[in-house]
This record gives C-alpha cells, sequence and structure tokens, in this order.
C-alpha cells in the first residue's frame, strides 16, 4: 500500500505541475470523442432519435466540390456554375457531383428519413422548443432540396461540355430589386436576382470599329467564320474615314482607306458566314472625320468644334443624305442602318439653333434622317440611346420615334444601371416596342490601354444579362440582341486604343458568355479550341481572372489569329515597368544623374559609370521589342497603323533611355567643374528666386580673409 500510496502521490504532483497540459489533453479527448459520435456511421447521433443532426450534416456535405468543374458519368445531373477566384474554387449549385450509386443510396436514405418525420412536418402548431423548431426547419429544407433536384433532372437541358442547366421559369414581375451594387466579376446576379433563366440575347452582334486604322482586309476575312463559330450572328461596321466616299465627299476619306471592291468583297464574306451586315453612318456627332476639312467647316454648330453638325443648315442635310447612299450603295439590302447620334455635345448653340429647344433640335433631326432611310431603303434605323436618356416621353412619341427607329442601349461599366435607371426602362418602353443593348470587349477602361482588362468587360456582359432578362418583360417584343463593341479610338482625334488582334481573347471569352448566357467552366473547351491552346495541364484548368485580368499569363502560348499582337502587349507591358523602374532608381533615389545633375552637367564620373551599368541591357530590351512589333503588327496593319503605334508605345522608352544616355556621357566628359553654389535655374525667376547680388564691398570671403559662411 505504502508503494502504491507512493506512486499516487508522485503522479499527483506531476499532474498539478503539468495541470495545463492535463487540461488541454482533456479538452482534445472531449473534443474527439463528440465528432466521433456525430460523423461514425451507425453511431449514436447517426440515428433517428437525432433528425436534426443528421439532416444538417446532409444538407452541408451537399456543398462538397471536385476540384476542376468537370462534369461526372452521371450527365444526369444538375451541374451548376463554377468560378476561380485567386486561388479558391467557388461554384452556385445545389448538388453534389457524385457516382451514380452513391447519390441513389443517399437519395433513399433521405426519402426514407423523411418519410418517417412526415408527421413532424404537417404539425399545425409551432414548436416552442428551439431545438424543435431549427429540426423542422432543416427537415423542410431538405424536403425541398430533394423535390427540387427530382424536377430539374426531369427538365434539365444538355449544354456544351456535359454540363447540364436547369430550365427555370421566366422571373417574376422583372423589375429591379434596388440596393447596393455589388461587384462581382464572374456573373452571378448583382441585383438580388438569382431566379433568372440563362437568358440569350436573339442577335451577338460583333462592332468593328475601323477609323484611322483599318486592319488589312485579310486580317477581317479570317475573322469572320472564327467569331460565327463562337456564337456571332452579325457585325456592326463603323467606317468613318476608312470608307472610299466619292464626290463632293472624296476630301473626308482617309489615305488608306478601303476600296470599293474590298468593302463589296467582305460583305458578301459576312453573308457567306451566316453574319448580318449593319452599317453603320455618322450623322449628328462624332463628325469629325467631315467637318475637319475646310470644305465642310461650315457646317459645323460651334465653329472652333468640328465635332456636331449644325442641324438648321439645308446642307447639313445634304451632307447626311449623300453618306447614307453612298454606304448603302455598298450594302445593299442591308434590313438596318445605324445612324449613330450620340453625344452630340454641341447642339443648339449657332444663332438658328438657339431658337429651338435643345431637345426638339435633336429629335427633330433624327426624325428627318430616320424618315429619309426607312423611305428610300426599307431599313430599320438604330441610334445610341444616351441622347435619349432625359428626353421625356411626352417628346419622343410626339416625334413618332417609336415608329422610326430602334434605341440601342449602351454602357459599358460593370453596374448597368446605374447609368440606365429602371425608370429609364419603363419611358422606353412605353415608346419603342424594341431595343437593343450595348456592351463592350475593349476600348472601354482607358484611353491609352493595349490589351483589354478581361474581368471588367467579362462583368459588364454577365451584367447586361442580368438587365435583360429583367427588362426584357417591359417591351413588347423584347431586346433584338446585343452589340459587342470594340473602339479602336474613343473618337477620330484619340490615339489607339485596344487593337482588334490583341483584344481577341477578350471577344472570345466575352462572346461565348453571351451566346450561352452564362460563362462558367462548362464552356472550357470552346474557349480554348477556339484560342488554340495547346493540350497541356495548363490548360485543363479554368481562367482566374482576379490574378490575371488581362489574360496575358493564360492565352500567350496560344495560337489564335492575332496572337503575335497580343504576346507583344505583354512584352510591352513588362518592358515599360522594367524601363521606368530603373529611369526612377537612378534619377530619383539616387544622386548623380538625377534631372539637377543633367542640366548642370555636373557629376562624378564615377557615380555615373555605376548608374550607367545597366542601361545597356534595357536599349536592346527595348530596340528587340520595337522590331518585334513591327513585325507582328505588320500581319495585320499597314505601315501607317504600324508607325503610330510605335510612336505611341516603343517610341517614348527607347527615346527617354537614349537621352539619359546621351546627357549621362556628357557629365562624364567633364575634367574641371566650378565652384558652388552651381547657377540658378533661370525660370525660378518668375517665383521670386534669382540669383543675389553682392553688395558693395562683399565677396564670396569675409574681410578677415577667412572662408565665406552662409
Amino acid at each position: 500500500m505504502e508503494v502504491v500510496r507512493a506512486w499516487f502521490g508522485r503522479a499527483g504532483v506531476g499532474a498539478w505541475r503539468s495541470r495545463r497540459q492535463v487540461v488541454w489533453a482533456a479538452c482534445v479527448l472531449v473534443t474527439v470523442g463528440v465528432v466521433y459520435l456525430q460523423y461514425a456511421p451507425g453511431g449514436p447521433l447517426d440515428h433517428p432519435s437525432a433528425p436534426r443532426h443528421r439532416a444538417l450534416n446532409t444538407l452541408y456535405a451537399s456543398h462538397e466540390r471536385d476540384g476542376h468543374g468537370q462534369g461526372s458519368a452521371d450527365n444526369t445531373q444538375v451541374q451548376h456554375v463554377k468560378f476561380v477566384t485567386g486561388s479558391d474554387v467557388q461554384q452556385a449549385g445545389d448538388w453534389p457531383r457524385r457516382r451514380e450509386d452513391q447519390d441513389n443510396q443517399n437519395e433513399q436514405q433521405h426519402e426514407d428519413w423523411t418519410h418517417q418525420n412526415e408527421n413532424v412536418i404537417n404539425e399545425e402548431t409551432i414548436p416552442s422548443d428551439p431545438a424543435q423548431a431549427q429540426h423542422r426547419l432543416a427537415v423542410e429544407v431538405l424536403q425541398r432540396r430533394v423535390a427540387e433536384r427530382k424536377a430539374q433532372e426531369q427538365q434539365a437541358v444538355a449544354v456544351p461540355g456535359g454540363v447540364m442547366l436547369p430550365q427555370q421559369d421566366p422571373p417574376p414581375g422583372g423589375t429591379w430589386g434596388g440596393g447596393q451594387y455589388r461587384y462581382n466579376p464572374y456573373g452571378e446576379p448583382v441585383y438580388g436576382r438569382t431566379d433568372r433563366p440563362n437568358y440569350i440575347p436573339p442577335h451577338r452582334v460583333v462592332h468593328f470599329d475601323l477609323k484611322g486604322a483599318p486592319p488589312k482586309m485579310s486580317g477581317v476575312m479570317q475573322l469572320l467564320p472564327w467569331i460565327a463559330g463562337q456564337g456571332a450572328t452579325a457585325v456592326l461596321l463603323e467606317y468613318e474615314d476608312m470608307f472610299p466616299w466619292r464626290g463632293r465627299l472624296a476630301q473626308a476619306a482617309a489615305k488608306n482607306h478601303y476600296s470599293r471592291k474590298q468593302i463589296a468583297n467582305l460583305v458578301t464574306a459576312c453573308r457567306n458566314h451566316g453574319l448580318e451586315v449593319i452599317p453603320l453612318v455618322q450623322t449628328f456627332g462624332h463628325l469629325e472625320f467631315a467637318l475637319k476639312h475646310e470644305r465642310f467647316a461650315h457646317l459645323r454648330e460651334v465653329p472652333e468644334l468640328p465635332q456636331a453638325l449644325c442641324p438648321s443648315l439645308n446642307e447639313s442635310m445634304w451632307l447626311v443624305h449623300s453618306m447614307v447612299d453612298q454606304v448603302m450603295s455598298l450594302h445593299p439590302g442591308a434590313r438596318y442602318l445605324h445612324i449613330g447620334c450620340d453625344e452630340v455635345f454641341q447642339i443648339g448653340e449657332c444663332e438658328k439653333c438657339r431658337l429651338v429647344l435643345r431637345e426638339t433640335l435633336f429629335l427633330q433631326h433624327v426624325e428627318a434622317v430616320a424618315r429619309y432611310v426607312r423611305k428610300k431603303y426599307a431599313a430599320i434605323p438604330l441610334i445610341w440611346d444616351d441622347m435619349l436618356r432625359h428626353v421625356s416621353e411626352s417628346a419622343m412619341q410626339e416625334a413618332h420615334l417609336g415608329e422610326l427607329v430602334e434605341p440601342m442601349v449602351w454602357v459599358y461599366a460593370e453596374d448597368v444601371y446605374r447609368f440606365v435607371q429602371p425608370s429609364v426602362w419603363t419611358k422606353y418602353s412605353q415608346v419603342f416596342s424594341r431595343v437593343w443593348a450595348a456592351s463592350a470587349f475593349k476600348g472601354a477602361f482607358g484611353e491609352q490601354l493595349t490589351v483589354p482588362n478581361v474581368r471588367r468587360h467579362l462583368d459588364n456582359n454577365l451584367n447586361w444579362l442580368d438587365v435583360m432578362a429583367s427588362e426584357a418583360n417591359k417591351f413588347t417584343a423584347g431586346f433584338r440582341g446585343i452589340v459587342l463593341t470594340g473602339w479602336q479610338r474613343y473618337d477620330h482625334f484619340a490615339v489607339l486604343c485596344e487593337l482588334l488582334p490583341a483584344s481577341l481573347p477578350s471577344l472570345a471569352v466575352n462572346l461565348i458568355a453571351v451566346s450561352h448566357g452564362y460563362f462558367n467552366a462548362s464552356v472550357q473547351g470552346q474557349l480554348y479550341q477556339a484560342l488554340n491552346c495547346m493540350q497541356t495541364p495548363k490548360y485543363q484548368t479554368w481562367l482566374n481572372l482576379d490574378g490575371d485580368p488581362y489574360l496575358w499569363d493564360k492565352f500567350s502560348w496560344c495560337f489564335f489569329p492575332g496572337a503575335q499582337v497580343f504576346k507583344v502587349t505583354a512584352r510591352l507591358d513588362a518592358t515599360r515597368r522594367d524601363v521606368d523602374s530603373y529611369i526612377e532608381r537612378v534619377t530619383r533615389s539616387r544622386a548623380w544623374i538625377t534631372d539637377y545633375n543633367r542640366r548642370h552637367n555636373f557629376s562624378s564620373p564615377m557615380r555615373v559609370d555605376e548608374d550607367l551599368e545597366e542601361l545597356p541591357a534595357r536599349l536592346h530590351a527595348v530596340t528587340l521589342l520595337m522590331k518585334t512589333a513591327r513585325e507582328a503588327l505588320a500581319e495585320w496593319f499597314d505601315d501607317w497603323t504600324v508607325g503610330e503605334w510605335l510612336e505611341q508605345h516603343v517610341w517614348p522608352l527607347l527615346k527617354r533611355l537614349q537621352t539619359l544616355q546621351l546627357e549621362s556621357e556628357s557629365m562624364k566628359a567633364v575634367r574641371y567643374w566650378p565652384a558652388r553654389p552651381l547657377p540658378l535655374l533661370p525660370e525660378l525667376a518668375a517665383f521670386g528666386v534669382s540669383e543675389p547680388t553682392p553688395s558693395d564691398g562683399q565677396s564670396g570671403q569675409d574681410t578677415d580673409g577667412g572662408v565665406g559662411r552662409t
């Protein structure tokens, strides 16, 4: 007994000394026991006496997902949307992808267990016990999910990629839910709508902005079957100065415009590939390509600004009629003619126009142009809608606008409702029976971008699908379709933004999205095939638009048309950042090649040599980029456009490096340096800073011969 007592005594003392470890160990054991009791098959909690836990566990388990978004062998199950955000995989759906035998077994267990608890669900009284209330809620949710799954399996429709999407009823009401806009770049409804079907616009139109930098016709021709294969049904051709204007209009044509034969061949090729052709003629604003010339300057609304046409002059209507006639002559039988009429910033400014309300001026001009197009060509005029957003419904009705034109509502930002509120849609629906939407795949988020931000454009297009699904019921005939605009310049005087070949990944993503009504991993195969990507592990995973919004990392190894131009934009971005970082370091962080040093030609030759060690490598990189870009762009554009792009984006890098080198070499050549202080910058005199004039009897030294002090 003494031995036992002594042993327990030592054990007790040891336990007391290690009491913290003992407490932690006890907590771990209790936790392990609870987990085992809850999840172990056949355990005490896996029993009808505790249905609440079983129901909750089943619901949580139903959200398990595989890691790649690929459909399982059981194609009868409903497969839902999966998105990638950073390194996480997010999927929207109700049921996991499991093997058929396991699914059937689990479903049978759900049904058997549900039948055992029908008497609980059908009770009229509300349980007073919170545990019973939670149990009842869990059972109801489970029953509803089982019923929904059966209905979805019966109504599911197959889509490309082996993924099944359910048939859904049209959303009730179709009005905006309001609330704060929630930024979501991957297409889940952002306006609180989770019940809309996969809305697919009847027409998916690709816009070709040709002004000022015409792609070679061979490049455009090879894109026609490509966009048709991704779901496009029509093209919107905006020529401006690229059209072969004749007669009095000949001066409005650029020197490198298309020929009449080229346009005729383009129209024929479009129709051969099942693409309807919609020409666009500016008839009010954005007429810089014509009004900039002295010959047509008197037709400007404001003499100093060549943007807008004066609608009060008879010759203005002659100009519009002439342009319409020449364009329609090369597009015979066109069902639609887009007459522009957007961003008419100058209206009601001249002496004649001041006598009429701006709203009336605009409507009268649109009415006159539209009646001419309908009467002479039996075509439906389309107009951009921005000038109508603040026009009253009664004014549009009085102008019979609903009988004459169809508006194309354009918003390129992510939040569509911010720019076109539900009240505007209601107003439009009282005037027009049909309406169009216009999104963008390039040319909307920066005047000097070289490649589109695909993440933002995808968000814009998917949000448009939400809006169209919600607002279509307001119109008698709904939406005609959506136009994916691809601006090449913000206006006639702007420099180039994203070029067409560099924007094809964005076009593929967004065109596939609007052609399916959604965008998720189920279209992975079609997207990678469209961009001619290799069969490697890199292209067996989905997009990461958070980490790669321009898709340089994903698609720089694919071989789609224009791939070389796309790769050049990635190389330009890397080179530009490297050059900027180098120049920032040696001119701002370090102290020997600053602007001050170079202006005064005053520095340490040794330090200058140190800072110039990395300059030759960067000069070589920029020079090589210049050659590579020229070769890639030459496949798509003439020398005029190639030269403009190089001058805009690559030449400034080379010029900065060469100037830095020249001025630095000049500092190195100095062998004798002046005493300080160095001469002040003359321009500082305007701010009251100039070199002081020594007073009489004073110099840079004290009277005792000592060194002067400040």
